[in-house]
């Protein structure tokens, strides 16, 4: 055979290999699947990386027209990979950055789908209705997610999400236990009530000495309330911060009432609690760095009311314990349900809640795998369970990563095997 015919064939070979490779991107199978949009985004941790828009009924139950576009970020590896579906619990503008990933994607090299919510972010209707913002719902916008791209992604699933995100995981679950092989829910509480007070929550936390030292910080910043209002007041008039239709006092009523839980849910260094020797401008600055003073504005508020609507429609929320600084308040009524939305009556529906419940006692319940912070408050809430991994001293920002090397080892060997199955 002559060098000249060798050759020939080594290109042909080379061109139906290109050939072959092109067919086989991502890009290209997307690109094949009727009623979604795409757009290539820039991302290291992945050989290709998308955003992509599909369209979702607003209600899966019937057959109306209504459809919303459901915004994913997809990051691909391998076609044959496991693939980790995170259910965001809001928005994932996050998603778009170039070094995003997350441990579960990292440790098994598996593709990542990122899933905004629906009626969050860009995943919006024309007109909200709020009876199909359920944990339901947006359980059946995962499975059809699922059944979409499962005709391309082979691999063996694992569905997961950090805090309402990690409700969404367990609803997901929940609704579809054999969608995906594992769940994992990083400080998610799982309740069987509507209201959870906090000081019920924090009650064996607060006899621990940070527990002490913050409660007492608490309590002066309560009775001394006088002398630390008109700093609080400039600071927020220099930062041009409306807090409408709430005033600055009341406004500064929540900070208080709110931080013990805010303590430990940051995982705040217990050293660096404030003193209550220390002058009234540093007691007003460590206040609103522990809360999160934005929370309380206008603007956030209007973004938190469809977090507050699931709440108090279907998840539960907690409710501060105020007699104890009933004579230093300005007002009655400081129930969080005040950044649900005001315009429409909200009927807590137990539903979900005992669904959960029974799941939890279920088989499909064994390949679910929670990861909490020692001293995150949510992990307080929730259900005991063989397969709950706890940080010690952590808290709601604990990941897998701040176990020790020996249960994480045990939690990863637990999920290599299930998807060896």
């Amino acid at each position: 055979m002559s060098k000249r015919l060798l050759k020939l064939i080594s290109l042909s070979i080379l061109f139906i290999s290109c050939l072959t490779s092109s067919a086989q991107t991502l890009r290209n199978k997307l690109s094949k699947i009727p009623g979604i949009t795409f757009e290539q985004k820039t991302n290291n941790n992945f050989q290709e990386y998308y955003e992509l828009t599909i369209t979702q009924p607003v209600d899966h139950t019937t057959s109306t027209f209504n459809k919303f576009p459901q915004r994913i970020y997809i990051g691909f590896k391998n076609f044959n990979a496991p693939v980790v579906m995170e259910t965001d619990g809001y928005a994932i503008d996050y998603a778009s950055k170039p070094e995003y990933t997350n441990e579960l994607s990292k440790e098994f090299k598996a593709n990542l789908i990122i899933v905004e919510h629906r009626f969050f972010g860009k995943s919006l209707p024309d007109k909200l209705n709020w009876n199909f913002l359920t944990a339901e719902q947006a359980a059946k916008d995962y499975h059809q997610i699922k059944k979409l791209l499962d005709t391309i992604l082979t691999g063996k699933w694992i569905s997961t999400g950090i805090s309402k995100g990690g409700q969404a995981a367990l609803a997901y679950k929940l609704h579809y236990p054999n969608d995906v092989s594992a769940t994992v829910v990083y400080g998610a509480a799982v309740k069987n009530k509507q209201t959870v007070m906090t000081d019920s929550i924090l009650k064996v936390l607060s006899k621990t000495n940070c527990g002490k030292r913050i409660s007492e910080l608490q309590l002066f910043a309560f009775k001394n309330k006088s002398k630390l209002l008109p700093i609080f007041n400039d600071y927020i008039t220099l930062k041009k911060f409306d807090f409408a239709p709430l005033d600055y006092e009341t406004v500064f009523d929540y900070l208080l009432l709110e931080l013990p839980f805010s303590f430990w849910q940051n995982g705040t260094k217990c050293e660096k609690i404030c003193d209550t020797s220390a002058s009234s401008i540093t007691m007003v600055d460590y206040i609103i760095n522990i809360v999160l003073l934005r929370f309380y504005s206008a603007a956030m508020r209007k973004q938190l009311e469809l977090s507050f609507y699931m709440f108090y429609h279907e998840f539960g929320y907690y409710e501060y314990n105020t007699a104890p600084f009933k004579q230093w308040l300005k007002q009655e009524n400081y129930s969080n349900k005040f950044f649900a939305p005001s315009d429409i009556q909200i009927q807590f529906d137990n539903g979900y809640q005992k669904l959960l419940g029974d799941f939890m006692k279920s088989s499909a319940a064994k390949t679910v795998f929670f990861i909490y912070g020692e001293f995150d408050p949510w992990a307080l809430q929730t259900v005991s369970s063989e397969n709950k991994f706890i940080v010690s001293n952590g808290s709601h920002k604990s990941r897998i990563t701040d176990l020790p090397n020996e249960q994480r080892t045990i939690l990863y060997d637990k999920l290599n095997s299930i998807l060896k199955k």
